[in-house]
């Protein structure tokens, strides 16, 4: 099983970083942007289901039970995130103008959304959250990202896992 399903998990990590490079270049920032955890889910849940399916059609004589498909989407999943996060310290370590980037964009976020931020916290929280935008480093923007990105696998993979599902008569 996990040889098989390592083989989607590479795919997927590449395609993760494609992904978000992608995104940048079309102007959308990924780290701000909630429409990319979306992307994150749809990728993930293609890779899953395809590891998956190749496994339960080839190496498993058509039988696919729930827990196979979420040690799969686990075995997708993990090292697809690590692949990525990876990349993203390489990266981010190499060229110092996308953490400014991000602090810039994260600010005029903040900055753009102040009234609707105030109605829902009080302004010290604004000023807080504000002034923790230049505090940002990019360990823990990786680990933030990371983290979002396990979350997502985690939401799909059991769906992944139930739509595969076949038991023996």
């Amino acid at each position: 099983m996990i040889k098989s399903t390592l083989k989607y998990s590479i795919l997927c990590g590449i395609f993760l970083i494609g992904l978000f490079f992608i995104s940048i270049n079309f102007g959308s920032n990924p780290l701000l942007d909630m429409r990319h955890f979306f992307f994150d889910l749809g990728v993930f849940f293609l890779f899953i289901y395809f590891s998956g399916k190749e496994f339960k059609d080839y190496r498993n004589d058509g039988y696919f039970y729930f827990w196979q498909g979420i040690s799969v989407g686990f075995i997708v999943l993990l090292p697809a995130v690590l692949i990525f996060s990876i990349a993203f310290f390489i990266i981010f370590e190499m060229n110092p103008e996308l953490i400014e980037a991000y602090k810039e964009g994260a600010r005029a976020m903040l900055i753009e959304k102040k009234d609707l931020y105030l109605e829902k916290f009080s302004k010290e929280q604004y000023l807080k959250q504000l002034a923790a935008v230049d505090d940002e480093t990019t360990t823990r923007l990786l680990f933030s990202t990371f983290w979002k990105k396990i979350i997502a696998g985690f939401l799909i993979t059991p769906v992944v896992a139930i739509i595969l599902r076949k038991k023996p008569k």
